[in-house]
């Protein structure tokens, strides 16, 4: 008998739903956001794999009986009520380390972006006003810099590696939860008070989780403890900057130049104060969606899918202890 996998919106790579074809798991693409045709879909799936910014409720689970696991798309879970399918015994998987080497590369590029004034760059160059305005032009250099990031997990820590090595950094960090081999290892500085940490930072960037401690944790005060000049950059989560806080201390101008990667909500409305600012670069949510990352996820989580669906427990899960709990769904 075939199994059935909802996929919310496609697979970064087709790959992935090959994968699940050649095990006898059909996946079934609702590319909307709207839940209800996804709850739809659920009535006899036994698979669900969800790509940010979808978000799977409480209410979503309740139309599927027949779910035994749940998939992210990449690392981060805030996206998937990780309670409520403890309780109803469905099985929450992620994607750990897969995302390293793109979002470190992408926070690099977002800090050198905000130094060298590329989008302006851009502009100015194709529309000729370029020439007449590179006198004074204040662009700066990323070698030496002091970088403070926060987060010292998989992408944290590649991120200092890159920054030191490469660019010969002074790198801080802040990260209560870290663990002390990695902050050996990458040789980041280890700050236990995030505000002291800020005031000796030549640029911030996030790559913390969001979590309830960690939403909005970088507001108004955190921000006037930078530097006047600083570069704020964010590949992370959208929820750990308060944007409103962000768009005053740019056009203050305290901070220097943001580079975004992520956003809350996504996209932004189109009348928000952000998205006018020069001072901000964009991009839309991509520091993990390289090629070779897209497949690499989507091969994860398709054998994850295939192993739970066989009654095996797969490398990830975030909520381990439902796999012999009494209201578990694991096929016996």
């Amino acid at each position: 008998m075939t199994m059935k996998a909802v996929l919310w919106r496609p697979m970064y790579d087709p790959g992935g739903h090959d994968l699940l074809r050649a095990a006898g798991i059909e996946p079934v693409v609702v590319d909307s956001p709207d839940a209800e045709q996804v709850k739809a879909a659920l009535g006899n799936a036994n698979a669900l794999w969800v790509r940010t910014p979808e978000r799977v409720t409480a209410d979503i689970m309740d139309a599927a009986p027949g779910l035994t696991v749940i998939s992210t798309s990449g690392f981060g879970t805030d996206n998937i009520d990780i309670p409520a399918a403890t309780e109803r015994g469905i099985l929450v998987v992620n994607h750990l380390g897969f995302g390293r080497t793109p979002v470190a590369e992408h926070t690099v590029m977002l800090l050198l972006a905000c130094l060298k004034q590329l989008t302006w760059g851009d502009r100015a160059a194709r529309d000729g006003s370029a020439w007449s305005q590179r006198q004074g032009l204040q662009v700066y250099e990323l070698e030496g810099r002091t970088v403070g990031i926060v987060g010292l997990g998989y992408i944290g820590s590649e991120l200092a590696k890159k920054l030191r090595l490469a660019f010969n950094c002074r790198v801080l960090a802040f990260d209560p939860y870290v663990n002390a081999r990695l902050a050996l290892v990458t040789g980041a500085e280890m700050c236990p008070d995030l505000h002291a940490m800020l005031g000796q930072c030549d640029a911030l960037a996030m790559a913390a989780e969001l979590t309830d401690e960690t939403r909005n944790m970088i507001s108004t005060a955190e921000l006037a403890a930078l530097p006047e000049g600083a570069v704020v950059v964010n590949a992370a989560r959208g929820q750990l900057i308060d944007l409103n806080a962000l768009d005053a201390a740019l056009t203050s101008g305290h901070i220097r130049a943001a580079g975004l990667d992520v956003v809350f909500p996504e996209p932004l409305p189109a009348d928000h104060a952000l998205l006018k600012n020069p001072k901000v670069i964009f991009t839309p949510h991509t520091a993990g969606v390289t090629q070779e990352a897209s497949k690499a996820l989507a091969i994860s989580a398709a054998e994850q899918i295939t192993t739970a669906l066989k009654g095996d427990l797969p490398p990830f899960p975030l909520n381990p202890e439902v796999w012999d709990s009494p209201q578990s769904r694991r096929p016996r």
